[in-house]
């Protein structure tokens, strides 16, 4: 095999590596969001849009108020954030892992690290199916 010949398996062999990536991370984001973002919300929007009701606020529950600061309501209010989040956050913590591990870093900086408008804009156009 000559060296030309070499060259060229070792570029497709890392193209098919980047495909691969790219494909796990698709898979993963849909999969995902579909799960944790885009399914509950769909359901809730629907009890919303009949009873014209929100629910309980996360940080007075079922009162009418607000407690009164204090450690016990910060941890109150954390504890029920977190139950409400947590497995937004798993997911967003395994998509960044996901794309630390296979997506080029080359290729990320070259087309989202830039301040020019065409980055900002597909960074936001990225960050919109998942809300975030």
């Amino acid at each position: 095999m000559d060296q030309t010949t070499q060259v060229t398996a070792i570029a497709l062999n890392r193209r098919n590596e980047y495909l691969r990536g790219f494909g796990l991370l698709l898979v993963i984001a849909v999969a995902g969001l579909a799960y944790v973002k885009w399914e509950p919300y769909w359901a809730r929007s629907f009890v919303v849009a009949v009873s014209h009701n929100l629910g309980a606020s996360i940080v007075s529950g079922q009162g009418a108020v607000a407690p009164e600061p204090s450690l016990a309501a910060a941890w109150d209010y954390a504890r029920v954030y977190f139950d409400r989040i947590w497995m937004a956050m798993v997911l967003g913590l395994l998509l960044a892992a996901t794309v630390d591990a296979l997506v080029p870093h080359d290729w990320l900086a070259r087309v989202l690290g830039s301040t020019r408008l065409r980055s900002t804009g597909l960074g936001a156009l990225l960050a919109l199916p998942g809300m975030m």
